[in-house]
């Protein structure tokens, strides 16, 4: 499954400015096995991989949507929590499963 990832950090580790426009990327899936071989156990059951295939997201981009496509419809899927430091097209990217915290966005909204 490929997914998207919106960004607006740097096209490349080290790089001097930001890019004008907001970019995008397709990102695959990456099984939490496989995501395990490069972060260990700091990869839990509430948090969705994906990158890794020469294309991933990089520092700033913390934050940024992760979404898939589902029978036409854009879900969010995750929120983009951390990444390698290097930039690395080779390491998954982790971001925060938004299912997992369904609980918590409820009860907020519902508060407010």
């Amino acid at each position: 499954m490929f997914c998207s990832q919106e960004t607006c950090a740097n096209s490349s580790a080290g790089a001097l400015r930001t890019p004008d426009k907001l970019q995008q990327a397709a990102l695959p899936i990456v099984s939490a096995d496989e995501c395990k071989e490069h972060w260990g156990s700091n990869v839990t059951d509430v948090m969705i991989c994906a990158g890794a295939s020469g294309i991933s997201s990089c520092m700033g981009d913390s934050g940024g949507p992760l979404v898939c496509q589902k029978d036409g419809v854009w879900i969010l899927a995750g929120i983009g929590s951390w990444d390698s430091s290097l930039c690395s097209t080779s390491t998954p990217a982790v971001y925060s499963r938004v299912t997992a915290h369904m609980c918590w966005v409820q009860q907020i909204l519902e508060a407010n």
